[in-house]
């Protein structure tokens, strides 16, 4: 293995420890997620997690949900093979699918039931490719079906979302993380990702083709939406 190759596999293997630090209430945001979708689904159902990473959403649902099925989609090899030992570790591996690659690497039918986008959206630049991720997840869900997103936002040149900036930072210090790791966080924030205000996601999902927006979750700047493909 490469030292590359191994770095990544390191990355990927501290991913969920380091992001339940980072993230307040990163733990609890499966079960969140799912306590909305349960209210909305039948006893059957067919749910795509874009952007699945280690698994920890799809672990969370798919011991909770024994007559629903899953599809998890991920660019990152490492991330991937982590989510498939976690899904055989809990006896998950009929029931979901983990595939290599994006939304679009997915086929156009079987539509999804409902959908999820967990701390991706923010990471894809304001340029279509936002948009683009929108819409290629809304293609493949059925009419009706459900979607959550859940992500960063706020418009970092007013004062409240860089209160909230500051307080996420200090919140990244009060955790025992090292400074190091504040900085990159302030730096993946301001300069690698791509915030956009709350306005502006909801002007994506709308664009995108959907409806009965309803805002979920709020903390520092960490938000979640619910919509609906109309």
């Amino acid at each position: 293995m490469t030292t590359e190759i191994q770095k990544r596999f390191e990355d990927a293997a501290q991913y969920d420890s380091v992001m339940a630090k980072v993230f307040p209430g990163y733990e609890q945001l499966p079960l969140v997620i799912l306590s909305y979708l349960r209210t909305r689904l039948g006893r059957t159902a067919r749910l795509l997690d874009a952007g699945c990473g280690t698994g920890a959403t799809l672990a969370a649902f798919a011991t909770r949900q024994p007559e629903w099925s899953f599809i998890g989609v991920d660019p990152a090899e490492p991330m991937l093979e982590i989510a498939q030992s976690k899904m055989s570790a809990i006896g998950m591996g009929k029931r979901v699918t983990l595939s290599h690659g994006t939304v679009d690497t997915l086929p156009d039918e079987p539509k999804f039931d409902a959908a999820t986008c967990i701390l991706v959206e923010h990471l894809q630049p304001d340029n279509g490719a936002k948009l683009h991720l929108l819409e290629s997840i809304y293609r493949r869900m059925v009419s009706g079906g459900w979607f959550v997103l859940f992500g960063l936002h706020g418009n970092l040149s007013t004062e409240n979302a860089q209160n909230a900036l500051d307080a996420w930072l200090e919140f990244v210090l009060l955790q025992g993380l090292p400074e190091t790791t504040r900085d990159n966080v302030r730096h993946r924030a301001t300069v690698e990702d791509s915030l956009v205000s709350e306005e502006r996601i909801q002007a994506l999902l709308q664009e995108a083709g959907f409806v009965n927006l309803d805002k979920l979750y709020q903390f520092q700047l960490l938000g979640g939406w619910l919509a609906q493909k109309s």
